[in-house]
């Protein structure tokens, strides 16, 4: 059997059946092997970049891995962008990476100039950092061991993008014998399956608890085990923004999202706590703030997260962490355990007729009177032309379907304004952060799905990855398209508001695009329909925002809030770097 033939075969069996491709010399042989299996499919996208990142949409969407293929030298280095978005948000993925053949790397003689075979690279130098496994293929005999290893470190958590640098002479190469494949898919190797979790005196003892959920519960699926746990025990709750999702947004004990960008009471919340339990959060800077000390400085911390070295970083920025437990998340939710006291959480009637109010209770009373006053961020009243519109878009949209929001200002707004359903999901990569995500990441979901996918992007976001409106053609995929403009980086330009005196150079749409840029006609010239262009003026910031250095109650445009608030309040910080 061909060398290529057999390696598609045997992805295949371990449920690898899509592929995001852009052919060239080195990668011709595995994509003809995929065009020939009877169950494996291609997608062609315009640039490398845009496959590396539709990988993720796929997953994202699916829970199903998929792979990359491109060719050497330039094509494996677009993927990089798309690899380390893989890798800072843990999604498991396949990048196959063409290579010179054996006779014309740099291995196979002993001089060393730069470069020897045309378009080689040292791709696993390169990309070691970022990477759960990269292996280079140098002879047929170690292929089954190398593919072994390289499907199970994919299958095993802390989940991450795995590579397979493949020379196109071994591609073509004719196996004597069927690959042997030898699985050894392990759990994260802190886990203990039969270990129980006992919180109950941390809850007992606290008065004012709260729960965090991250993206590590979308990625243990544990979503259901999430919300059963808040049943069970009548928490309020945040969510990060990377498991926005795990949940209808009208969940009554749902308090929104902390951080940088995150909602007043979310923060009031957090910072306010007695108790915090983060499952499946990493707790970074956007989440806790720049000042890693006055977060939550009054409450005792559980961290629950699957690698121990997320738990171990906390201290180091100034966090305690007074309990660690090292577990992905629904394997602490099913094995967490949190005893009936007598003391009831919720009202009740007594015997004599009266309401009995647990601390519980009377917390959530507490956050939902700060949800009553301090909800309507009243800064946006004269420049709320895109959380206007966002508040319809979202009114709109049908009950089945997946919204992807790309990164910069239009991420924000589209969090701060999201109404979802239950059966709607809305997700982006948040790590790496990289704009122009939002298209080929749809890209991915719409194969995987087949439902209707909805972008929201930015300007800059959309030029960085236009030319992918022609794989939405190509395929005629159920992508629609809302275009907030607002005339280059505005968030870039709040940052320069705020520390270089709205110096705009490199963000402004003068020195952008000198002009204007007619998006709608160049969709059109794509056959792209389903595209909505929304003028946004350069002024609209993002409101509320979490000033660097300040706590996180301390959000601009300041207000008067530290009244209502039951443990005091850090001053607020001076505004200024220059």
């Amino acid at each position: 059997m061909n060398v290529a033939d057999a390696i598609v075969d045997t992805l295949y069996t371990h449920g690898v059946d899509t592929y995001f491709v852009v052919n060239g010399g080195s990668i011709v042989p595995f994509i003809n092997s995929i065009s020939k299996h009877p169950n494996t499919v291609y997608v062609c996208c315009q640039h490398e970049q845009a496959a590396s990142m539709a990988v993720e949409g796929y997953y994202r969407s699916s829970g199903k891995i998929a792979g990359v293929c491109v060719t050497s030298g330039p094509g494996v280095q677009n993927i990089l962008n798309g690899v380390c978005g893989c890798w800072y948000d843990s999604i498991p993925s396949i990048f196959i990476t063409g290579q010179v053949s054996t006779r014309e790397d740099l291995a196979a003689i002993t001089s060393k100039p730069r470069q020897s075979g045309f378009q080689e690279m040292p791709v696993c130098a390169i990309f070691e950092n970022v990477i759960k496994m990269v292996t280079h293929i140098s002879s047929i005999e170690t292929i089954g061991n190398e593919l072994s290893k390289l499907i199970s470190c994919v299958k095993t958590p802390r989940y991450g993008p795995v590579l397979l640098d493949l020379p196109v002479n071994i591609q073509m190469s004719e196996l004597e014998k069927p690959l042997d494949i030898l699985l050894d898919v392990q759990k994260y190797e802190s886990i203990n399956e039969n270990t129980w979790f006992d919180i109950t005196e941390y809850i007992y003892k606290s008065k004012r608890p709260v729960v965090l959920f991250g993206h590590g519960v979308k990625l243990a699926g544990a979503e259901k085990e999430a919300m059963e746990f808040i049943k069970n025990t009548k928490l309020p709750f945040l969510v990060s923004w990377g498991a926005f999702d795990i949940c209808g947004t009208n969940h009554p004990l749902r308090i929104g999202s902390p951080g940088v960008y995150g909602d007043r009471v979310a923060n009031y919340t957090i910072q306010n706590a007695d108790l915090i339990i983060s499952i499946g959060s990493r707790l970074d800077s956007r989440q806790i703030g720049g000042n890693g000390p006055m977060f939550s400085p009054h409450s005792k911390k559980i961290m629950v997260d699957i690698d121990v070295e997320e738990i171990n970083k906390m201290p180091e920025k100034g966090v305690k962490i007074d309990l660690g437990i090292v577990s992905d998340a629904k394997n602490f939710l099913k094995n967490v355990i949190v005893h009936s006291r007598d003391e009831p959480i919720h009202p009740e009637n007594t015997h004599d007729g009266n309401i009995t109010f647990s601390r519980i209770y009377i917390w959530v009373q507490k956050i939902n009177e700060w949800r009553q006053k301090y909800s309507e961020e009243k800064s946006r009243e004269s420049d709320s032309i895109v959380y206007d519109y966002l508040n319809g878009f979202f009114k709109s949209l049908p009950d089945d379907c997946i919204i992807i929001p790309d990164i910069g200002s239009n991420l924000v707004w589209t969090i701060q304004s999201a109404i979802l359903k239950e059966s709607q999901k809305l997700f982006t990569n948040l790590g790496n952060a990289s704009m122009g995500f939002a298209i080929p990441a749809a890209i991915g979901a719409a194969i995987a799905t087949n439902l209707p996918i909805y972008v929201i992007i930015g300007d800059g976001g959309l030029q960085m990855n236009i030319q992918e409106l022609q794989t939405i053609k190509t395929y005629n995929l159920p992508i629609h398209i809302t275009l907030l403009d607002n005339g280059g980086y505005g968030m870039i330009k709040q940052f320069q508001d705020n520390y270089f005196k709205s110096n705009y150079c490199a963000t402004s749409k003068a020195d952008l695009y000198n002009g204007n840029v007619d998006f709608t006609r160049i969709a059109d010239s794509y056959g792209i329909k389903n595209f909505d262009h929304v003028t946004v003026p350069e002024t609209q910031r993002i409101y509320p925002k979490l000033m660097f250095g300040d706590s996180l109650e301390n959000m601009s445009p300041y207000i008067q809030f530290e009244d209502d608030m039951i443990v005091q309040v850090p001053p607020k910080k001076k505004q200024c770097w220059n």
